[in-house]
């Protein structure tokens, strides 16, 4: 009976300690007033951490590349810079904050553009559903100077590092990618647009392909005409010039270096048709023509109207097209291109060179040790004598007849010339596009019955 006492007694002292235990830890003790319960407003303005800053929306882009193929380019002209237009809208429902990431050149710039908002109503921006219509937005755009006029009215953002404009909800315009053209050939131009935040994952690339070209280009760029001779007094050859970036222009074309005695004239330019334009395509991998001409050349054995006959041996002669500008009154120096006619012309002197190639081979020598070499002439004539023509021959030639020359041999006459470089008057290869070297040829002049000049040319290189 009194072990049944005390387990009760220990029973009701457990209860008692629980009971104010409770009361303490969750009633807030016996004095204390009681907090009331704190519901959350669902309408209360969120904490910052919570907030929806619209970062999770993405513009909506036309096209983000263009081409749209990905396989042919943007045709810009050298120096004249180019641009692309990306249309986009803002379909979210909340502002959203832009900024530019990255662009893989410096020579680029990005600029935004935002409509105003009374042209987008005005004007058919919408589809059946009541959708941002971007294929529309680029039709109107694209009516006479609509876009022209609009930018007038808009002042863009450039997306630099510190700019990030804030488009609102509906807002339609585009992004101008536009760049210097300073680089030639092929150029694939980026921009990495970020939408919401920076680094939160929406991004937007927008490429361009872009190919810079000329303004004008010449094919082919050197044309050889062979052999002239009594036998064969007249060739004719020409040029085609043309522009992948200008449907018309102007230009003269003209002897770098005339001569006062030219047999090589250049005739009147004619423009190539639609058609030729199209057929001379496929030799330039499909390259647009826009415009073109034909420039036809014709070289003589003798001077147009003259007496005078074209210098024997091998010839060259420099063109050069430009584009002109204000009724040719203008030069476009940037569009200036260089051509070149070579050939070789026969006649009454024939220069007996070991390789049989109408000219004198110096070979490779010391600079610091000059060089010297001989060469033969001879002609079928009788009564001609042949003598140095020191006004026209390159400085550094030092040409003398050999004693005991010429020598009359079975009706043939043959003269024997040395010729000398000193030691330390010139470097390198020649002859070479420098004014010093360029022609690199000693000149003789024929007296008595049949004047001739005869031009010899001379090559080789000095090493140190």
């Amino acid at each position: 009976m009194k072990s049944s006492q005390g387990i009760i007694a220990v029973l009701l002292f457990v209860v008692m300690v629980f009971g104010l235990t409770f009361a303490m830890n969750y009633l807030g003790g016996f004095n204390e007033v009681k907090n009331p319960v704190q519901i959350k407003d669902n309408n209360s303005t969120k904490s910052s951490d919570n907030e929806d800053d619209g970062s999770n929306q993405e513009l909506t882009f036309l096209q983000k590349v263009y081409p749209s193929d990905g396989i042919s380019a943007l045709e810009n002209e050298y120096k004249m810079g180019g641009m692309q237009d990306y249309l986009f809208a803002h379909e979210g429902l909340l502002p959203l904050k832009i900024g530019l990431d990255s662009k893989n050149c410096t020579c680029t710039s990005v600029l935004v553009f935002e409509l105003p908002t009374e042209w987008i109503r005005n004007n058919s921006t919408k589809d059946a559903m009541g959708k941002i219509n971007l294929m529309n937005i680029e039709a109107e755009l694209s009516k006479a100077d609509v876009k022209a006029n609009l930018e007038k009215q808009i002042t863009p953002i450039p997306l630099e590092k510190n700019e990030q404009p804030i488009l609102n909800s509906g807002s339609v315009g585009w992004i101008r990618l536009q760049w210097k053209t300073e680089k030639m050939g092929p150029n694939r131009l980026t921009a990495n647009i970020w939408m919401g935040k920076k680094g939160g994952g929406n991004e937007s690339r927008l490429e361009a392909l872009v190919n810079v070209q000329a303004a004008l280009f010449v094919n082919p760029v050197e044309l050889a005409i062979d052999v002239l001779s009594p036998l064969v007094s007249e060739k004719k050859v020409a040029f085609k010039c043309y522009s992948s970036t200008r449907k018309s222009f102007d230009f003269i074309v003209k002897m770098t270096r005339p001569r006062p005695d030219e047999t090589i004239i250049i005739g009147k330019p004619v423009p190539l048709t639609s058609e030729e334009l199209k057929n001379d395509e496929k030799q330039f991998g499909g390259a647009p023509l826009l415009s073109g001409y034909i420039v036809p050349i014709t070289a003589s054995y003798s001077v147009p109207g003259g007496k005078d006959l074209m210098e024997l041996g091998p010839f060259s002669r420099q063109i050069e097209f430009i584009i002109t500008k204000n009724n040719q009154k203008d030069l476009e120096s940037d569009t200036r291109i260089e051509a070149k006619i070579t050939g070789k012309v026969e006649g009454e002197f024939r220069i007996l060179d070991a390789e049989q190639r109408g000219r004198l081979s110096m070979g490779v020598f010391q600079r610091g040790l000059g060089s010297k070499k001989e060469l033969k002439i001879e002609t079928d004539l009788q009564g001609i004598d042949l003598e140095l023509d020191i006004a026209k021959t390159t400085p550094y030639l030092k040409v003398k007849l050999v004693s005991g020359w010429p020598q009359d041999v079975s009706g043939r006459r043959t003269w024997k010339y040395s010729v000398e470089i000193a030691p330390n008057t010139v470097s390198g290869p020649f002859p070479r596009d420098d004014e010093f070297f360029r022609d690199s040829s000693f000149y003789l002049k024929s007296q008595g019955n049949s004047s001739r000049s005869i031009r010899i040319p001379v090559e080789g290189r000095a090493d140190n």
